[in-house]
């Protein structure tokens, strides 16, 4: 050092400048920033229409009041019912245990025991109103926790809800999207009726939940020629709750 200072020579050595990017690093950067972006956008924006389509869902149906009295404690069943045209109904009862669920179905001329000892056939009494239906449920030890009624007796039988509530189309082809989804609900959301904590997810897990083969309450007639339930109804019952 002293030599090279003496001689009029200096030398600073520095860090070595780094090589600049290839072009094609940098392209590919600003390429996955701008896809990244649109992705999250794209989320964002089909998270808050399905929002904003179950709002509408949500504020189109109508609750109605049960007691909670009435309703089962510690258990998850619910009780659907389905008016369609023609007078044709369907009532299940959906039990779900250990991530399967059990479908009951429950003849529209049962007999349902009122507090005054009469029993009156399910299919006469109100969807709108459903207290006295699922007070008689529980008098014969089907408890309710939550209720969704739909009523679509005025719909045209040739309309895609009509043929839906008699069971001539399959949910599953009108809502094989989102989309198609949302659209039904929204079709059908002023003619449902709901229970007191039971909420419009409770329609949309419906349509994933097959009817095909439930489990049939076992009825027979008694000297009046009224339907009630059969003997053997208990075991039935104990094996699927």
């Amino acid at each position: 050092m002293t030599t090279a200072i003496a001689a009029g020579v200096l030398s600073v050595v520095g860090p070595t400048p780094a090589a600049p990017r290839p072009k094609r690093h940098r392209k590919l950067k600003r390429f996955l920033l701008a896809a990244g972006s649109a992705f999250v956008a794209l989320i964002l924006s089909v998270g808050g229409w399905l929002g904003l389509s179950l709002y509408r869902i949500d504020h189109a149906v109508h609750h109605v009041g049960i007691p909670a009295s009435l309703m089962a404690r510690g258990k998850n069943d619910l009780l659907s019912i389905v008016k369609g045209p023609d007078h044709s109904e369907q009532v299940f009862v959906f039990h779900n245990v250990g991530g399967h669920t059990n479908v009951l179905q429950i003849p529209k001329a049962l007999g349902l025991p009122q507090a005054t000892g009469a029993a009156v056939p399910l299919e006469a009494m109100s969807l709108h109103s459903p207290s006295m239906i699922i007070a008689g449920l529980g008098r014969l030890g089907i408890p309710v926790t939550h209720y969704v009624g739909v009523d679509l007796h005025t719909v045209d039988p040739h309309s895609s809800l009509g043929q839906l509530a008699t069971g001539k189309l399959s949910v599953s082809s009108m809502v094989s999207n989102p989309a198609g989804m949302s659209s039904l609900l929204e079709q059908v959301a002023s003619h449902i009726y709901l229970g007191p904590g039971t909420p419009i997810s409770a329609v949309l897990s419906l349509m994933n939940v097959p009817t095909a083969h439930p489990v049939s309450v076992p009825v027979s007639r008694d000297v009046h020629g009224s339907v009630v339930l059969a003997a053997a109804f208990a075991n039935v019952l104990r094996a699927f709750l």
